[in-house]
């Protein structure tokens, strides 16, 4: 083990034992040098390591400290889409959601890890259509959704127009396009947060996004039986957790 990866998981300990507690300094890099009888760029190694664990904040001019871990909100995964009257929506935690920034809709290449959902060869042309939503009252960016379409599909219909009117896309597939009752699956995972996604959801260094990806398909029509769109979004992992119950098997 490097001797940077020591100090790491000596620091690491303090902090999970509450030696160093939540918004508390550790020790100066003189001082920790001289501790563990290293160099500064061995010091410097395991604090940004920490760092990008989430464990620790870098202050401007004002050392490092122990982040603070805000209390997690939970979304209770929900297995039914429900319906209001702007359209559907997936989960009671995003019914009060709206759009804090215009949406933006642009054709570009397709992700390898949803071409394949959509059927698609990586670099494929889809249309990605942008939303950033959040708190209404207040402007706070809470989640980022981003829709990814096939171009065959959805180039040169109201599904690649800024305005989609009302009950959005899911509605212009259903009684516009003919495409019948559309139906939905989701996955859950994470991965670390794009410099744009940091950026939005105003992420600390070293905190991921929780990522629901869901699929949508279509029933009937020329797109029958297609996945027509996989929907990507994320949210600040640390403010954020899944829940479900769980009952007893007969």
């Amino acid at each position: 083990m490097a001797r940077w990866h020591e100090v790491a998981a000596e620091l690491r300990t303090a902090i999970t034992t509450g030696v160093y507690a939540p918004g508390t300094k550790i020790p100066k890099e003189e001082q920790l040098e001289e501790r563990y009888g290293v160099s500064r760029t061995t010091v410097r190694r395991a604090v940004a390591q920490l760092a990008s664990e989430g464990l620790l904040q870098p202050v401007r001019r004002g050392g490092t400290t122990v982040r603070q871990q805000p209390p997690r909100q939970s979304l209770t995964l929900d297995l039914q889409a429900h319906r209001d009257e702007l359209g559907y929506y997936f989960g009671q935690a995003v019914q009060a959601l709206r759009a804090v920034q215009p949406p933006t809709v642009t054709e570009g290449p397709c992700p390898p890890d949803v071409a394949a959902v959509l059927g698609l060869t990586s670099g494929d042309p889809v249309v990605i259509r942008d939303r950033v939503m959040g708190d209404p009252t207040t402007g706070r960016v809470i989640q980022l959704a981003t829709s990814y379409l096939p171009t065959d599909l959805a180039a040169s219909t109201v599904l690649a127009e800024a305005d989609t009117g009302p009950g959005g896309i899911y509605d212009r597939m259903e009684a516009d396009l003919g495409w019948g009752a559309l139906q939905w699956a989701g996955t859950i995972s994470a991965r670390a947060a794009t410099p744009t996604e940091s950026a939005l959801l105003d992420l600390d260094p070293g905190v991921p996004v929780l990522c629901v990806i869901r699929t949508t398909i279509a029933s009937s029509g020329a797109a029958a039986d297609r996945v027509v769109e996989v929907n990507v979004t994320r949210r600040d992992a640390s403010r954020f957790e899944v829940g479900y119950p769980i009952t007893r098997h007969q």
